[in-house]
């Protein structure tokens, strides 16, 4: 019984007498108990952790809630593909007969009530996975033991022990004064944005940058409408521009275009970044495990002087673990320089490092 300690405390499962046969009881992360299948076949997953669960075992899933970026099939598994597109009613839940639904979610006693709600209108267990990306680890090991992969979670781990983990490390070490203040531009004129504390915002947050946006965090799709005049009192050093638009860089060429814009500090010193998107965005929206690889990126493009490993390397072995997928040379680059695309005029697409 101590053996079963540690993978409880890791939200993960455990076996337990009384249960009925051919099943297993399983607690999650919010510590709700429930039964299962011995063996896992059918998994439904709640958006938005399509991603999540498709790192983790993509033959295992019967749906997907999320759409990939457009033009970034390719980096995608042709069974996914092809899966239902399904996020809600328990009336489709039920005609997908999943064995057990993920839900993905920031825990707290609103989803668990949801949660409790859909398994009790489905008669599916719904198993909750907590989103912060501070619970990466512990999120893994649950899906890991739940799902029977824990070959591939602990390869998940060991990627967010070796990069995502010293990021997080680093970026409290960071002096206050020495933090790079930075603007996440959202929306069609990046008139939107998400402040420290949002879920939307997390990156940021998490590798040390100041996020200089003074606006109350919306709840569910976040989106703070803020002012020019209130983006030029807050000076910020960098702008990232959000992926809501895809490969379209609507909201990058609506900033670049735009005379009140170039006011702004950081278009004056060419510190506009287009944040890579493929297959999903790397900042948020998913806010799933593309988060891994923008945490990593964003470190670098801030903090160079103290990130020297080769970013390439770092992007070819996170797409092979969480995406199943060996990049070309060509595919690399694709993923890595977003502003390549032919739609932006070619004069324009130089991003700059930030300098120390």
């Amino acid at each position: 019984m101590l053996l079963l300690l540690p993978m409880l405390l890791l939200g993960g499962c455990a076996k337990s007498g009384g249960h009925k046969a051919g099943t297993r009881e399983v607690v999650d992360m919010a510590g709700r108990k429930m039964e299962v299948p011995a063996v896992i076949r059918r998994v439904y997953s709640t958006r938005p952790g399509s991603v999540v669960l498709y790192a983790v075992a993509p033959d295992l899933m019967v749906n997907r809630s999320l759409w990939t970026t457009a033009g970034s099939e390719k980096f995608m598994l042709d069974s996914y593909l092809k899966l239902p597109f399904a996020e809600g009613s328990a009336e489709e839940i039920i005609r997908l007969r999943p064995d057990v639904i993920i839900s993905y979610f920031v825990i707290n006693p609103k989803t668990i009530d949801e949660a409790n709600r859909l398994s009790a209108k489905t008669g599916i267990p719904v198993f909750m996975v907590d989103m912060s990306m501070k619970q990466y680890p512990k999120a893994f090991a649950a899906m890991g033991d739940l799902l029977g992969r824990k070959t591939q979670t602990d390869r998940m781990t060991g990627f967010v022990e070796k990069y995502l983990v010293p990021v997080m490390a680093r970026a409290e070490r960071i002096p206050e004064n020495q933090r790079r203040r930075v603007y996440y531009a959202e929306g069609n004129r990046g008139l939107n944005t998400d402040p420290s504390g949002s879920f939307h915002s997390e990156v940021l947050d998490l590798v040390g940058g100041e996020n200089v946006a003074r606006v109350n965090v919306l709840a569910g799709k976040g989106l703070s409408a803020v002012s020019m005049e209130q983006l030029l009192q807050w000076k910020p050093e960098v702008v990232l521009v959000w992926t809501g638009m895809g490969r379209s860089l609507t909201t990058y060429q609506a900033i670049r275009a735009d005379p009140l814009w170039a006011k702004v500090p950081a278009i004056q010193a060419g510190r506009l970044h287009q944040i890579p998107y493929q297959p999903f965005g790397w900042f948020d929206r998913p806010p799933g495990t593309n988060r891994i690889m923008g945490a990593i990126w964003l470190s670098r493009l801030l903090y160079p002087e103290l990130y020297p490993d080769d970013l390439g390397q770092v992007t070819r072995e996170y797409f092979s673990i969480f995406f199943h997928r060996d990049l070309t040379d060509a595919e690399l680059q694709e993923v890595l320089h977003p502003l390549a695309d032919a739609s932006v005029p070619k004069k324009k697409v130089a991003q700059q490092t930030l300098k120390p």
